[in-house]
């Protein structure tokens, strides 16, 4: 089954009381903002109030749809909203936070320096973290039928919803920290509250992205990797949908974009006398193997398989988008 046969089926069964979420992810430059745009317009212009959220640091977003887009709900079109996560911000907040906690709780031990633990408080994919956060505030409101949400490249994303055992690796290390003070001869240990503290917000980050990671389970999110035929890309997608097996969160489709498609014998005859032809022809012939090893890991990990060719357009701005969704969401869009 295609994209376009999913989409059919939820819409005759999903009713949109709770917005189905459609995450997109995938090596940086392969195309994921436009295959993100181009869903959240095919849903729109089914009627489906949706919003595309951007959580790439680039804001490709803005690029792609051909407008300023802000840290709000921006309405770009009818029954079509868009915006950025700016979640800089809140994650260096977060960090401060911790920072100024731990060296509360180490400021009295001679010699000691407390910039070493606040070094350890920058867990990676913190960022991403409240992203996630601002996701999940959008799924618990009534105001959209459809999320699509436009990932950072696929090792932001991953660090992520892997950071619950970063920090509960850093949680007990403050433990540890905090009985060895405890033992020190002459020593009073003061600053229990501020260990309760700080211990209390980390388990909290680890329980709400568990609780993230489940929503992720549900049958009305979509995780979709977008790729393209080359080395890189396939090996990355290859490693991408192993791991998301290991935690139980299974991807639904890939997304192979920039195939160059195939024009036919008569016109592969014409390469030995037509650069161009030659050119066109040898991509053509270097992507089949890649394009064979696609079809191999979606039968293996039962994933839906999707090829997007090239197009004689540039896909950028909302009617080249809305022209290219009618090809990805298309039954000419199975490899």
């Amino acid at each position: 089954m295609d994209i376009s046969s999913k989409t059919e089926q939820l819409d005759s069964e999903h009713p949109y009381s709770i917005p189905m979420l459609i995450l997109f992810t995938g090596k940086g430059g392969v195309g994921k903002s436009t295959m993100s745009a181009t869903t959240a317009i095919h849903h729109a212009q089914k009627g489906k109030k949706t919003i595309l959220v951007s959580s790439d640091p680039a804001h490709s977003t803005d690029d792609v749809i051909g407008q300023k887009v802000g840290f709000n709900p921006t309405e770009i079109d009818k029954n079509l909203w868009a915006m950025n996560i700016n979640a800089e911000k809140q994650a260096k907040d977060f960090l401060e936070r911790i920072n100024e906690g731990m060296m509360s709780l180490t400021a009295n031990i001679p010699g000691f320096d407390p910039e070493i633990l606040g070094e350890m408080a920058g867990f990676p994919g913190m960022e991403e973290y409240f992203g996630m956060e601002m996701i999940y505030n959008l799924l618990t409101d009534a105001n959209y039928d459809v999320v699509v949400f436009d990932t950072a490249p696929t090792g932001h994303t991953l660090k992520m919803l892997t950071a619950p055992d970063s920090i509960r690796a850093f949680i007990l290390r403050i433990l540890r920290m905090k009985a060895k003070i405890e033992n020190l001869k002459g020593f009073i240990f003061r600053k229990k509250s501020e260990t309760a503290k700080i211990v209390k917000e980390l388990e909290d980050i680890c329980d709400r992205i568990e609780v993230f990671k489940k929503l992720l389970r549900e049958d009305d999110c979509s995780i979709n990797l977008v790729s393209i035929p080359s080395e890189a890309g396939y090996q990355e997608c290859a490693r991408t949908v192993k791991f998301m097996n290991t935690i139980q969160l299974p991807v639904k489709h890939i997304l192979v974009n920039n195939i160059v498609p195939d024009f036919g014998q008569e016109v592969w005859d014409t390469a030995e006398d037509n650069p161009a032809a030659s050119m066109t022809y040898r991509s053509f012939q270097i992507q089949q193997p890649y394009l064979a090893k696609y079809r191999s890991l979606a039968s293996e990990n039962e994933v839906r398989l999707v090829g997007i060719t090239h197009v004689p357009f540039e896909p950028m701005g909302l009617p080249a988008l809305a022209k290219l969704a009618t090809l990805v969401w298309g039954s000419k869009g199975m490899i």
